[in-house]
């Protein structure tokens, strides 16, 4: 099973006859167990979530300064 995901069409997630999970976006290519990406996916929708609070409160603008947990 192959299922493209949105993002100009980059982003593609396989299922393995082995039972191995494979998530592409452009050239990189993650391999999970179902266990390891059941936390990525998770982790991955917490993240989305935080997103899109910031957005909702203007974290997000670049007239505020970057939140303390940021890299950059």
């Amino acid at each position: 099973m192959e299922d493209a995901m949105q993002g100009k069409g980059q982003g593609k997630l396989a299922l393995c006859g082995c039972g191995k999970i494979h998530f592409s976006y452009g050239a990189v290519t993650l391999h999970f167990d179902r266990d390891e990406f059941l936390l990525f996916a998770e982790s991955v929708g917490r993240l989305g979530g935080m997103v899109k609070q910031a957005v909702h409160s203007s974290m997000l603008s670049s007239t505020t300064g970057a939140p303390a947990n940021m890299c950059h």
